[in-house]
């Protein structure tokens, strides 16, 4: 332990849309000499198991987690499982629906892009992706790669990002399944990410739709804001959370450690767990 106990509980590895191999993920996490992670992917927990062994290997606490995707209002919410049994058999049904749900709509990518002359074969991002979760970014790195266009973000604002020639809607499940589903594996269901533009309102139907603790530390956040949250957490009887939301390389503004939340949380988090 260190003097001031510290944990980064959002992060991602190369099993969905980070770029670091979860073994390197946690490697880099104990070089920090944080107490304790936990590995969020979107919409799988293909990392967790490696991830785990190799923080038992170094004596760093790896926590299973994921994240998942789902809509409040017409609005793309994310809800971050902790603690959760990464064998459920509920768990592994909803994100093994998402990933199939994930393939139709990169596919469906692909056509339209060829509609607009752009030929990206949906098979060989499938085949990068070595069974983890496909995104539009993935399609973005393949559209840089071939020349297309000259950033991830120029993929984004051209051509895979809303109102643009393939942008595709999401399927997601509902707030209150994704929830009762965490729960249900044994975990803690968390509002990622509620955004520096603080809607009270949203945060409290969350929290009324399952939620049992809310991201109050995070990237960007304002001291003002993270305190805002934290009186709201207390405010509705709920936990704290938080993270670097790192992506490795694809994202630098959100590193591993960037973000640090006291161990203090991290316990309460789990005794609200299942």
């Amino acid at each position: 332990m260190t003097a001031d106990g510290c944990a980064d509980l959002h992060l991602h590895t190369n099993r969905s849309d980070g770029s670091y191999e979860p073994a390197e993920l946690v490697r880099l996490a104990h070089k920090l000499r944080l107490d304790a992670i936990a590995v969020t992917d979107h919409d799988t927990v293909a990392a967790v198991e490696e991830a785990v062994a190799e923080g038992e290997r170094l004596g760093l606490r790896v926590i299973p987690g994921v994240e998942l995707s789902t809509l409040y209002g017409d609005a793309d919410t994310h809800i971050v499982g902790l603690f959760v049994d990464h064998t459920n058999a509920e768990l592994l049904e909803l994100i093994g629906r998402a990933a199939e749900e994930r393939r139709r709509r990169l596919v469906r990518i692909t056509e339209l892009l060829s509609e607009n002359g752009i030929d990206v074969s949906a098979e060989e991002i499938l085949d990068e992706a070595a069974g983890g979760t496909v995104g539009r970014v993935h399609l973005a790195e393949a559209l840089m790669k071939q020349g297309t266009t000259n950033s991830i973000s120029e993929g984004f604002l051209r051509y895979l990002g809303k109102d643009r020639p393939a942008f595709v809607e999401k399927w997601s499940p509902a707030p209150e399944e994704c929830c009762r589903v965490i729960h249900r594996a044994n975990g803690v269901a968390v509002l990622a990410h509620p955004g520096d533009f603080i809607d009270e309102a949203k945060v409290k139907g969350l929290i009324d739709a399952g939620c049992r603790a809310l991201e109050a530390y995070y990237p960007g956040y304002s001291r003002a804001v993270t305190e805002t949250y934290l009186r709201l957490a207390g405010e509705l009887g709920v936990g704290v959370s938080g993270g670097s939301d790192c992506h490795g390389r694809r994202k630098k503004k959100r590193f591993l450690g960037t973000v640090r939340v006291p161990l203090e949380h991290l316990d309460d988090l789990e005794r609200r767990c299942g």
